[in-house]
């Protein structure tokens, strides 16, 4: 086992045999108004960019009792959008009175506790090796709730200031594409405009937010396809639903999967 120090931590590097280490805590520091008169938010202190030469794509990064506190969802969910319901009701209200774009929308789990901690790490902190990790709750997700076979992949397009950084959905989205053996298309879908983030924002603001935020890239049509569409967290659902809608227009249908959703 071999060991790195950067900005007063250390990362452990797991050799053949090894026991995966944590190397990572909670970064929540507290709540916040944002704006000043808005709703209470979390706000998390930055974390340290770790050096990529002593991350590789293939090590673990979190340990083996973290992962075992990590579990599909057992709760009743939405035969079609995947909100949490009350046992015995298979469609909610909601996708009664309007039928959502999508076929069908699940999410692994609760955005909370040990799941929360891990999203939060690898999109804030960047440690992109946790995709390979976070790939496989989809693929476990598929498996035991999604039979049948997909087309293509498509991830939620990144907000036109994160295209050129690390994008952690399209990486994921990458991941899962390969080991379904389906084609990865991220650019079938574009986002228009730069949005302000959702958070803190009420169910009709953020539909008002991302109002002609998406697009399907020129000159690509999806017709007949079956795309699987992925994002990581979901709230109200209103970014896959405004996703979902845009590929059905152009002909599509659509499954759509995300790693975790926010209880309301």
């Amino acid at each position: 086992m071999n060991s790195g120090r950067r900005q007063g931590r250390t990362l452990i590097r797991l050799s053949s045999g090894d026991q995966p280490v944590c190397n990572w805590e909670s970064h929540e520091t507290g709540l916040r108004r944002i704006p000043a008169n808005g709703p209470l938010q979390p706000v998390f202190a930055p974390l340290p960019q770790l050096r990529q030469d002593l991350v590789r794509s293939e090590e673990k990064v979190i340990c083996h009792d973290c992962r075992e506190k990590i579990s599909q969802a057992t709760e009743n969910q939405c035969r079609v959008c995947g909100k949490f319901v009350p046992d015995g009701i298979e469609t909610c209200g909601g996708c009664l009175l309007r039928p959502p774009p999508f076929i069908r929308h699940l999410s692994y789990a609760a955005y909370e506790e040990t799941l929360r901690a891990v999203i939060i790490l690898y999109k804030y902190g960047e440690i992109e090796p946790l995709k390979h990790f976070l790939a496989q709750l989809y693929m476990e997700i598929i498996k035991k709730r999604l039979p049948g076979a997909f087309d293509a992949l498509v991830p939620v397009p990144a907000d036109r200031g994160r295209r050129r950084g690390f994008q952690p959905v399209h990486a994921m989205g990458r991941v899962l594409a390969s080991r379904l053996g389906i084609e990865f298309r991220p650019g079938l879908l574009v986002k228009k405009k730069s949005t302000p983030p959702q958070v803190g924002l009420s169910q009709a603001q953020r539909k008002a937010n991302l109002d002609g935020a998406f697009a399907l890239a020129a000159r690509k049509r999806p017709a007949g396809l079956h795309i699987l569409l992925i994002d990581d967290v979901t709230t109200t659902g209103t970014t896959i639903w405004k996703c979902a809608a845009v590929l059905k227009k152009g002909g599509a249908r659509v499954t759509a999967l995300t790693l975790a959703q926010s209880r309301l």
